[in-house]
């Protein structure tokens, strides 16, 4: 089994999760700075964005691994996902994805990474796992994944090796 790290964040998820990390920060720093009840709205504020920013990052992609029999999708404290290799048709880079106007039909839009369903018009709908769009690799089974892995052309070369598709 082959590990592939994840590519860093592309800048527009680096903004996104500075973002994120920073409003409950801001918030808790109002709390400490008021009292009464703008200190208490503030700290629920607070609490609530450390939640959704927590729940974000343990959702988003660490790592990806190629086998014989599957590529996972390792996440940071989520449960991983898979996609059976018998069922891969084709795998390939798709850097244009960072300049392509995609919908996110439901997920996670860019803070720690982009997870979830999206669709553009180019690919259809697809799942996304990724962390840098410029870095993206479509695998396609049916339907359409997309991860973003550090070393693209390895990543690409192991599926074609186990999947046995074209390359």
């Amino acid at each position: 089994m082959a590990t592939y790290k994840t590519a860093g964040l592309d800048k527009t998820a680096t903004v996104l999760s500075f973002i994120l990390v920073g409003a409950p920060v801001a918030a808790a720093l109002v709390a400490l700075s008021r009292g009464g009840e703008v200190r208490s709205v503030a700290l629920i504020v607070a609490a609530i964005l450390f939640v959704v920013c927590s729940a974000t990052y343990a959702m988003a992609p660490s790592s990806y691994a190629v086998s014989q029999d599957r590529i996972i999708v390792r996440r940071h404290f989520w449960p991983s996902s898979s996609i059976p290799m018998s069922q891969v048709k084709s795998c390939y880079p798709y850097p244009q994805l960072s300049s392509t106007k995609t919908f996110r039909l439901i997920g996670n839009g860019g803070a720690f990474g982009w997870y979830g369903i999206y669709a553009c018009d180019e690919l259809g709908t697809f799942r996304m796992y990724a962390t840098n769009r410029s870095k993206a690799v479509v695998i396609g089974n049916g339907a359409k994944f997309v991860l973003s892995p550090e070393r693209t052309e390895s990543f690409v070369a192991a599926v074609h090796e186990y999947a046995r598709t074209p390359s």
